[in-house]
């Protein structure tokens, strides 16, 4: 009942339930394979882009979430809004 009351406010003020509902599933089984990737890589977290294919799409991933932000600054420094 907590649930669906939670759902019903995420609703009716614009918060979508579905990525809710996917990290409450998928929560545990992430946290679980991350741990045992990171004993495995004793810990290091750059053996993760290791490999060319994986590094490059770790490179993209940052660069995706990266470059909305620097124009944003650049746009707020210069003065345009917006």
């Amino acid at each position: 009942m907590a649930f669906g009351i939670a759902g019903y406010f995420m609703e009716e003020n614009g918060f979508p339930v579905a990525p809710a509902i996917l990290g409450m599933v998928l929560g545990a089984m992430l946290e679980e394979h991350f741990i045992r990737a990171m004993i495995s890589a004793d810990g290091r977290f750059l053996a993760f882009f290791e490999r060319p294919i994986a590094g490059a799409l770790g490179a993209l991933t940052v660069a995706v979430v990266s470059i909305p932000l620097l124009r944003r600054f650049f746009r707020a420094a210069i003065g345009f809004p917006g």
